[in-house]
């Protein structure tokens, strides 16, 4: 019986076969589909350092907002957003411990584990 699962030390190279293209961390970050939040907030041990450009424009009114009562620090105010929502997130059962791990925040928005060494907030259309 021929055996068709891929193996846990295959590479999604050797499964899916040379990338057609690839779209870097950099180039996403250039062309504002993600920003670089810095390192303020933290789960599970990671920086949550990236964001989309469509989350970071939604709560960008609310950081602002908020940022008189962290002495006029922006990225602070960010941050303690979301900290906040990181309390309540939901692992997905099949994460890993590594690139790729989901975990859901209330309303509706995701936070993955991303190739910087952290997490990237989304909006699942975003992903």
């Amino acid at each position: 019986m021929e055996n068709n699962h891929v193996q846990p030390d295959s590479s999604a190279e050797d499964f899916f076969g040379e990338p057609i293209s690839v779209y870097t961390d950099a180039e996403a970050v250039e062309d504002g589909v993600l920003v670089d939040i810095g390192a303020r907030a933290r789960f599970l041990g990671f920086p949550v350092n990236r964001m989309t450009g469509n989350l970071f424009e939604d709560l960008k009114p609310f950081a602002e907002a908020e940022t008189p009562l962290f002495e006029g620090d922006f990225a602070d105010a960010l941050a303690s957003i979301l900290r906040t929502k990181c309390q309540l997130a939901k692992g997905d059962p099949g994460n890993t411990g590594e690139i790729g791990d989901m975990y859901t925040l209330p309303p509706n928005l995701w936070l993955v584990r991303n190739e910087v060494g952290g997490w990237t907030a989304m909006y699942p259309e975003d992903y």
